[in-house]
């Protein structure tokens, strides 16, 4: 009977040990690596209001497409709790538009090109910080996160590739200098996470990031003639494989 009372007097001690220790579990803290090919364009805004702007911005949705790029680095996820996670890290990432091969007015002298293409790129180290949400099912959990990164800009580049009647190519490469250094982006994914062994995990999320802020302010110089700005988006299957400390 002696016995019996002591377990019972010390059952709820042995519950809040047990809760205890679920919960320190449920706060671990993993490292990543992930990588992400995207798809990328942007979104123009008329900064004057005007109708030459407006026509500018036609002609540029009628000839400028988007290109694929990439989103690559290191990650770092905290869990909060079972089902939040704060995620944060350092990337690297490349962002941009292009106009497709076209054909010149130029006579198809072997000194003379005759198709252009061109292509637009914008390279960030990225910050981000996400808010995860995970929900369990079996030995998959599904995992949906929103959340902001900051955008530093490391280079701009315009690429312009002339192609010759042999087949030849030359790229000339020029930066205008003038593009915003910062840029802030929204960030939502969705996607699931599977263990590949007992501290390893590897996670796929569809993303899609929209920049918040213009890439260049009015005005821009003169030279360009344009008033018009641009937005950089992109959207991507985020990959990565991460390593859980207990």
């Amino acid at each position: 009977m002696k016995k019996l009372l002591i377990l019972i007097a010390s059952f709820p001690f042995v519950i809040n040990a047990q809760e205890a220790k679920k919960n320190k579990s449920n706060k671990a803290v993993s490292i990543g690596f992930s990588f992400s090919p995207d798809y990328a364009y942007r979104t123009l805004k008329n900064n004057d209001g005007s109708s030459s702007s407006e026509l500018k911005i036609d002609s540029r949705n009628e000839r400028e497409k988007g290109k694929f790029g990439f989103t690559t680095g290191l990650n770092l996820n905290a869990r909060l709790s079972k089902k939040f996670e704060l995620q944060t890290g350092v990337l690297y990432s490349d962002k941009g538009y292009r106009i497709p091969k076209k054909t010149t007015n130029y006579s198809p002298r072997p000194s003379e090109p005759t198709q252009l293409k061109y292509q637009t790129s914008f390279n960030y180290l990225d910050i981000p910080l996400k808010l995860n949400f995970i929900s369990e099912s079996g030995h998959v959990k599904f995992v949906v996160g929103a959340g902001l990164t900051a955008n530093f800009l490391l280079n701009e580049s315009e690429t312009v590739t002339l192609i010759y009647a042999d087949g030849s190519e030359k790229e000339l490469c020029q930066s205008y200098g003038f593009y915003n250094k910062f840029n802030l982006s929204s960030v939502i994914s969705a996607g699931v996470e599977f263990k590949l062994m007992e501290n390893i995990f590897l996670r796929t999320e569809p993303t899609f990031r929209y920049g918040l802020l213009k890439i260049v302010d009015n005005p821009v110089p003169a030279y360009l003639w344009t008033v018009v700005t641009a937005y950089l988006w992109s959207v991507g299957l985020n990959m990565g494989i991460y390593y859980k400390f207990k």
